[in-house]
């Protein structure tokens, strides 16, 4: 059965919200409700408010919380936004939660019923780590760290704590930090750039360029990150104990690196790579934290209906009773594109378009506690004003993705 609904609701505080449901299936088989699968893009009477979407997380009571950005009147960087949306999507509450937290970094984590991320100081460019509580919607500040400027990328560690890359405006390195889970440097090293990159990453941040793929991680006993280095945009691999570096896959520069990265198992890793206007999925790649490789070394499958430069999220996700990585990314026509591969042996098991009548970028998808998929993007209404949008699938539409069951 195939079903288009449309309803337009009107939400104290944010506005207009524009709800499209769209999905196919076989209703003999299948029963999809409401809260299963729906899409939203949450508006605003103010047309003139931009919110672009960083990453999203459910809660506890089925609900998602969503980080993004907000563009302010005070500072050309953007203020952490959050807002807080229930099973079917509906708004619950916005918030801004102070003038001095400004670029916000990908990555809720959660914290026992809590959920934290990092952000920039507005004037000191220092690192903070914030703590929100999704019901009441208040905000704790846990840590901040002076010497640590311009955060860039945050991973959580399965021992407890993060990698947070940065970059030193005053020697030109990045600097990448290992911290415990209270935000205090357990090390901290700095990494040569040898070229001055702070424009590069301004515009990064205050989106005047297409973004760029900064990421750290962890791989065996190293961490990675994904960054400046070395005249390059290159992912340098680091000791965990001390920051030492040991290897790296140098780029050519910003027109050329690594866009997605996740680890499989060992030091095999699902990634993405674009080249000027190529963009290519590996879907299986053995790094050696040891070894110096270049980008160029990357064969991957090109995709040349994907967008110049392509956002990816690449995470790995068990469906339809197979190991599988899904890759998150947006084509040339403006739609959210999932292509998911067999983690073993790498084949396609199925591709998913979502969005149409307007443009799309991808942000984070995160499995719902339902089993389906909760996708976060970006969109522009009237092709002008940016907006938060969310999709929801249903388990028997990611089965479907993941090369389950197909319709009848």
């Amino acid at each position: 059965m195939k079903f288009l609904n449309s309803i337009l609701a009107r939400i104290p505080g944010i506005g207009a919200i524009i709800i499209i449901l769209a999905t196919s299936c076989d209703i003999q088989d299948n029963t999809v409700e409401p809260q299963d699968v729906f899409t939203r893009v949450y508006n605003t009477d103010n047309y003139g408010d931009a919110f672009y979407p960083i990453s999203i997380a459910q809660t506890a009571d089925s609900g998602y919380l969503i980080l993004g950005g907000r563009e302010v009147t005070d500072t050309q960087f953007l203020s952490a936004y959050l807002i807080k949306v229930d099973a079917q999507g509906d708004f619950q509450w916005e918030r801004t939660p102070s003038e001095n937290y400004v670029n916000p970094l990908n990555g809720l984590v959660k914290s026992g019923t809590s959920y934290q991320f990092f952000c920039m100081d507005k004037l000191n460019l220092g690192t903070y780590l914030v703590q929100v509580e999704d019901q009441a919607g208040s905000f704790t500040q846990v840590g901040y760290l002076e010497a640590l400027q311009y955060p860039l990328a945050i991973s959580s560690i399965t021992s407890g704590g993060f990698v947070v890359q940065g970059y030193n405006r005053e020697d030109q390195t990045t600097v990448l930090a290992r911290l415990n889970q209270n935000a205090v440097a357990i090390w901290q090293e700095e990494y040569d750039t040898f070229e001055d990159v702070e424009e590069n990453i301004i515009k990064h941040m205050i989106r005047t360029s297409r973004p760029l793929p900064f990421m750290t991680g962890s791989v065996g006993n190293s961490f990675f990150f994904n960054g400046f280095y070395n005249y390059s945009f290159s992912m340098g691999f680091v000791n965990a104990s001390d920051g030492t570096l040991t290897g790296v896959i140098n780029g050519p520069g910003v027109d050329d690196a690594i866009s997605g990265a996740t680890q499989i198992n060992g030091n095999e890793f699902a990634m993405a790579r674009y080249s000027f206007l190529e963009n290519k999925i590996i879907p299986s790649y053995n790094i050696s934290v040891n070894s110096i490789e270049a980008t160029g070394d990357l064969e991957g499958l090109q995709f040349d209906e994907l967008t110049q430069q392509a956002n990816f999220t690449i995470k790995k996700v068990n469906a339809a009773g197979k190991a599988t990585v899904i890759f998150g990314t947006e084509t040339k026509t403006g739609q959210i594109l999932l292509l998911a591969y067999d983690q073993t042996d790498q084949t396609l098991l199925g591709s998913r378009y979502l969005g149409f009548g307007q443009p799309y970028q991808m942000a984070d998808f995160s499995t719902t506690q339902d089993g389906g998929l909760i996708v976060l993007a970006s969109t522009h209404i009237t092709g002008r004003f940016p907006r938060l949008a969310l999709f929801k699938l249903s388990q028997f539409d990611l089965e479907q993705l993941a090369g389950g069951p197909q319709p009848q």
